[in-house]
């Protein structure tokens, strides 16, 4: 495991990753935080994100799902898990979105501010979901954005396809 990926929430030192063919895109990430960063594919998917964040998207509203379930019946211990994945998604679609795949997630403050495509006040929104992430705020903060992402990748669509890309 590269040093930059280490995190208490994420991956320990030593932990280590095998490469599979064999599951489609992208359903390694429900497995594996950050597969396809850790993994070199071809083609990248933040280079290609008409493709990819869709599907990513897709992976979150499962997980929106599942934990508006286990919030409801308050039961945190059981949210814990999907709501790290859907961390681990955010972070995804911000680089991908900014055409670049997630290259630090031990200090993903520095990363995340250093893009360009981003929701509002991004960074303080995550660090408080990051150090509560069973708490049903938390889970609010991260469906809105997700919803703001959601946001930002259309709009880069709609730039890309009348040739004004950023």
């Amino acid at each position: 495991m590269p040093n930059e990926f280490v995190h208490p929430l994420f991956f320990c030192a030593g932990d280590e990753i095998k490469e599979r063919n064999d599951v489609p895109f992208p359903q390694l990430m429900k497995t594996v935080y950050f597969y396809y960063d850790l993994i070199g594919v071809t083609p990248p998917p933040w280079e290609q994100i008409e493709q990819s964040l869709p599907p990513v998207f897709e992976l979150w509203q499962e997980e929106k799902e599942a934990l508006a379930t286990y919030f409801a019946k308050k039961d945190r211990a059981r949210a814990r898990e999907p709501m790290i994945r859907g961390l681990s998604y955010l972070l995804v679609c911000l680089c991908w979105l900014n055409g670049k795949r997630v290259q630090n997630v031990r200090e993903w403050e520095k990363e995340v501010e250093a893009l360009a495509l981003k929701p509002v006040n991004v960074v303080e929104r995550l660090q408080f979901i990051f150090a509560r992430c069973d708490l049903y705020h938390s889970f609010i903060q991260l469906s809105e954005l997700f919803a703001e992402t959601e946001k930002l990748y259309f709009k880069k669509l709609v730039m890309m396809k009348k040739g004004m890309s950023r």
